[in-house]
């Protein structure tokens, strides 16, 4: 049974750390605790472009403007040395109301990223803009990070100090069960 992202469920999640989530993840035998590897945070503090054929993104519409208001972005394509994201879309997703970008790929213009102050993980940076080989094919579609699927509805949990965990839209109400527990359990070692 799925539990909704909710503001209220959202705000219960943030009680607890990513550890924590990964635990109650692993609790509920779930590959890799949901937790996508070797990603650092570009700045400090799910729609889902993908780079695999067929494109569902409207010709004369770049993809930014079909990622929702409040959401975290998460991007994943094949190994590149170019970015998939810089200053400028930086800018145009904060505009749009993006919360955070997951980029499993590079990224560039970091000191324009950090100005604008959208949180942002990467596995690491190019000088090499999108131009150079990156292009967004299909938005709204599962994608594998690390390991991970993660789809349109998922929590993503991005903590700067622990890193990114991301909660099956299905699981979150199991998450929130176990995670008190959890929390107590850890505090007594």
């Amino acid at each position: 049974m799925s539990t909704p992202a909710t503001p209220a469920t959202l705000a219960a999640l943030s009680a607890y750390s990513a550890c924590d989530i990964s635990d109650a993840l692993l609790a509920l035998r779930l590959p890799h605790g949901g937790f996508i590897p070797d990603l650092s945070p570009i700045s400090p503090p799910p729609s889902t472009p993908s780079p695999a054929p067929p494109s569902n993104i409207p010709a004369g519409t770049h993809w930014t403007d079909l990622v929702p208001t409040d959401t975290i972005l998460i991007q994943s394509g094949p190994p590149s040395h170019a970015a998939m994201l810089g200053g400028i879309l930086a800018m145009r997703l904060k505009y749009r109301g993006v919360r955070a970008v997951i980029a499993h790929g590079r990224v560039r213009d970091v000191g324009e990223i950090r100005g604008v102050e959208l949180p942002v993980w990467s596995l690491g940076t190019s000088t090499v803009g999108s131009g150079g080989g990156v292009k967004a094919h299909a938005v709204d579609v599962v994608v594998e990070v690390g390991g991970v699927s993660v789809k349109a509805g998922d929590v993503v949990v991005a903590d700067p100090g622990n890193g990114v965990v991301v909660i099956p839209a299905e699981k979150v109400g199991e998450v929130l069960a176990l995670l008190p527990g959890l929390a107590v359990a850890d505090g007594r070692i």
